[in-house]
């Protein structure tokens, strides 16, 4: 029975049971019957009745039931087996296809590729050629298959060894990576490479040959070379231009060397200049203070030696005193604040009191042009040097009038702004050009009259305004339209709220001027 539950042969099981199924059927009934005769013989006929029904109507069935059963499963289990075993089968196809395509798929590629994929046998004769070994050196795979790969190595490269040099390594490890090399294509032309070759095995293990993947490196190697050359260049001329540099450094040293040299001595001569021009402008001063004195006594008397011709020179030769004790002034205040020795007393004052005495004693002069005076009242006290202000006024008010055509009136005002109180003198002369603006307060610079009048003037007067402007913390400017006339404003700073820069400062201060 064990042999027969084990069995996976379905026929040879039907059979089997075809053969003893009825013998056991058989045995069953003679031994029901054998013990209905000793068992059952004293029992009713009820009795009787119910067990031939129990033996023959419920256990037979039962038997041919679970028989039937047991056929029915095997059936299944045969079908089962022969459904996994075609499932199996279809799996082992489907695998077997796949594979199939991946080679196909692998084959494509390779010999598809845009790198040379060659294939060598252990001597290293060239099995396979693809497309793109064809493209890169110019051989189709009808020219080079079957030929030991030296085809292509050039023949300097065979004679250092190259080739025993790759055999030795493949012996040793087994694989050549990115190793860069050079190749020979068709008609002699060079192909510089990156090669990489691995050995192929069997399933056995066993060497069969190698696959050799060569990538064309050209284009990045001379890019890489030119590079290189541009960098060889470019140090060349840096470390050139650095000599340069170094030459045109030490010129330049030697001249600075140079020019600091002539400074100095430009500075003793500056010096020596203004040391000079001090010495002599204090030397003339006495006699011109002298000859002013005597030319005033002379003027002064009544007696019948001095007649009308004679008292016009005396009036000339005391003008023209006095305008060289102006211009040795000027030439005096020049030196005393370019060397810092301008002594300022700085008070606070009404500044419209202060233009009112200038004008009064213009007016007293008898100048040729009518003053305005000015029109602003109760304004704060300015911080400054009274004396030196009135100074500033004398020369502003003496310019306007040597330009203005005579008659012509002159301005002079005064305006509170901010933190500090400008004062403005405007005439209605010849103004000044544009381009003259920007010098018109500089040392000896000098506006030329265009209407032929003689203009008397050493070019001082507006250079000291704008020096003794600039040491009392002020600003002086001018604004001018030509054939209209010109205004000169200066400010002043309030009393108690801006402090007075001292005096050694405003020679660092610079502006332009008229003179």
């Amino acid at each position: 029975m064990t042999w027969f539950l084990a069995s996976k042969d379905l026929r040879a099981r039907l059979l089997w049971l075809r053969r003893y199924l009825p013998i056991a059927v058989f045995a069953m009934v003679l031994v029901y019957q054998v013990l209905s005769l000793f068992l059952l013989r004293d029992v009713s006929d009820i009795l009787h009745f119910f067990a031939d029904l129990t033996a023959y109507g419920v256990l037979g069935p039962l038997a041919a039931w679970f028989t039937i059963d047991w056929i029915i499963q095997r059936v299944d289990e045969r079908e089962l087996a022969v459904a996994a075993k075609a499932q199996a089968e279809t799996q082992r196809q489907r695998a077997i296809e796949m594979a199939r395509e991946q080679e196909r798929l692998l084959a494509a590629i390779c010999s598809n590729s845009a790198d040379a994929i060659i294939g060598l046998d252990n001597d290293g004769v060239i099995q396979t050629w693809n497309r793109g070994a064809e493209m890169m050196f110019g051989y189709v795979a009808e020219e080079v298959v079957g030929k030991h790969y030296r085809v292509i190595v050039p023949p300097e490269l065979q004679s250092r060894g190259e080739v025993e040099w790759l055999t030795a390594q493949m012996t040793q490890h087994g694989y050549v990576r990115n190793f860069e090399t050079e190749r020979v294509a068709k008609g002699g032309r060079r192909v510089i490479v990156d090669l990489t070759r691995t050995e192929i095995r069997n399933e056995e293990n066993q060497v069969i040959g190698f696959s050799a993947i060569l990538r064309d490196i050209t284009a990045r190697v001379q890019a890489e070379q030119a590079i290189q050359q541009l960098n060889l260049e470019l140090e060349t001329k840096v470390i050139e231009r650095t000599a340069q540099l170094a030459a045109a450094t030490e010129e330049l040293r030697r001249r600075n060397q140079e020019l600091e040299a002539a400074n100095e001595e430009l500075k003793k001569l500056d010096e020596l200049k203004s040391e000079f021009v001090s010495m002599v402008s204090h030397e003339l001063r006495a006699p011109l203070t002298n000859i002013n004195g005597s030319i005033e006594l002379l003027l002064a008397g009544t007696g019948a030696r001095y007649d009308l011709d004679h008292r016009e020179m005396l009036q000339i030769v005391s003008e023209q005193s006095a305008r060289l004790t102006r211009l040795v002034q000027g030439i005096l205040n020049v030196s005393r604040i370019e060397a810092g020795q301008l002594v300022l007393q700085p008070q606070a004052f009404n500044i419209v009191g202060l233009i009112e005495k200038v004008i009064d004693v213009w007016e007293t002069r008898g100048a040729a042009n009518p003053l305005e005076r000015p029109r602003a009242v109760n304004l704060p006290s300015v911080w400054a040097d009274r004396d030196r202000t009135e100074e500033i006024l004398f020369n502003l008010i003496d310019n306007a009038i040597k330009y203005s055509p005579e008659g012509a009136p002159i301005r002079v005002d005064a305006e509170a702004n901010g933190r500090f109180v400008s004062v403005s003198v405007s005439d209605r002369g010849i103004g000044i050009p544009e381009e003259e603006i920007e010098r018109i307060f500089e040392k000896f610079h000098r506006v030329d009259r265009k209407d032929a009048m003689e203009t008397y003037g050493h070019g001082l007067g507006l250079y000291i305004c704008r020096r003794l402007v600039e040491a009392q913390g002020g600003q002086i400017w001018v604004e001018s339209v030509v054939g209209e006339g010109s205004t000169f404003r200066f400010s002043l700073p309030l009393a108690g709220r801006v402090e007075m820069e001292p005096a050694g400062d405003a020679r660092r201060v610079t502006l332009g001027g008229r003179g």
